[in-house]
């Protein structure tokens, strides 16, 4: 019903998403929809870097660099994933990948059509899905499964070319995650000369499903067909599987982990009167301490800015806080981040 809906709609805009994503302004499906408007970042924003490409990204859509391919290639490649369907491993988690999709529709994820639509759509290509298994935590601290729909975008059809390999990297911001772990060594032990004998505090920050929250352009989205269960699903968010993602999501990574920095260096902010309603859940740092004395630091290789009110970085979507147990320092550099987000 929805997937008839949705065709006899796009067939009235000659199959242009963009057009029917722009109709759809305030709704789930529009543009940069989990983010403020990008006129009201501009104010905020305007001096950073990568601000020019986060106002794109927001009003645009990401969008994959990707090179041409001619259409008797496309076209062989879209029979051919057509005709070998999604991985073994969709049918072996048929229950969970069923219940992610059904999601993704109704969050807006995904647009459902009929899969007679396919060969109306311009620049169309399919990749097949897979159901992967992975190992989290749950809030009880104990191993636990859960399951992740990935779109395969590195399977190539007859032509050899799939999306991933037909990523223009030159085109794509270079990605920074590959830093974290130093900078956060280094800032460890820069805190432990400067305070020898104050305790240093680390918290976590995961934006679940990061890149569900970043919407793709509609050339993207149309790059990003996949087909279950006899519908055709146009992905309008990022794919776990795309290899241009990282980098993209960094954009925005990047961007909001700046923001927070700020924050925390500047006097005017104080995190009692100025926060977002969601930092009130947020248990407060902990008193316990066994008075176990702290080795001494080592001499850092290189020079790092003096700060002591602390800092923040992140790995794709895990924001990492770090903070001496000084005054509010820890809960202000946490508040920061998410204030940020």
């Amino acid at each position: 019903m929805a997937a008839s809906h949705n065709a006899e709609v796009l067939s009235k805009a000659n199959f242009n998403l963009d057009s029917v994503i722009q109709d759809q302004h305030t709704s789930q499906i529009s543009y940069g929809s989990e983010f403020r408007p990008h006129y009201e970042l501009e104010l905020i924003l305007l001096q950073h870097p990568l601000w020019t490409s986060l106002k794109n990204l927001l009003s645009k859509g990401a969008t994959f660099p990707l090179s041409p391919i001619s259409l008797t290639d496309r076209y062989n490649d879209l029979f051919f994933h057509s005709s070998r369907g999604n991985h073994k491993s969709c049918d072996k988690n048929r229950d969970f990948l069923e219940k992610i999709i059904s999601e993704d529709i109704e969050r807006g994820f995904a647009l459902p059509l009929p899969l007679e639509t396919l060969h109306f759509l311009p620049n169309a290509s399919l990749a097949p899905l897979g159901c992967q298994q992975q190992w989290t935590i749950n809030e009880k601290g104990s191993r636990t499964h859960k399951y992740r729909m990935t779109h395969d975008q590195s399977f190539p059809g007859p032509s050899g070319l799939s999306i991933n390999l037909r990523v223009i990297k030159e085109d794509l911001p270079p990605i920074r995650y590959s830093f974290t772990l130093n900078w956060l060594v280094h800032y460890i032990i820069y805190l432990q000369q400067k305070l020898p004998s104050t305790r240093i505090l680390i918290s976590k920050i995961d934006m679940d499903a990061a890149y569900h929250h970043c919407t793709i352009s509609w050339s993207t989205a149309y790059e990003s067909l996949t087909i279950y269960d006899g519908l055709l699903l146009v992905a309008l968010r990022m794919t776990f599987g795309g290899s241009p993602c990282p980098s993209l999501w960094g954009i925005i990574s990047e961007t909001s982990t700046d923001l927070a920095n700020n924050l925390i260096q500047n006097e005017a902010w104080d995190q009692r009167f100025f926060q977002d309603y969601l930092l009130k859940s947020i248990d407060p740092p902990p008193n316990n301490s066994d008075n176990t004395p702290f080795n001494q630091a080592k001499d850092l290789a290189v020079k790092i800015p003096h700060n002591i009110k602390g800092k923040v970085n992140i790995y794709i979507e895990d924001s990492i806080c770090i903070a001496p147990d000084i005054n509010d320092n820890p809960r202000c550099t946490q508040y920061a981040m998410i204030l940020a987000i």
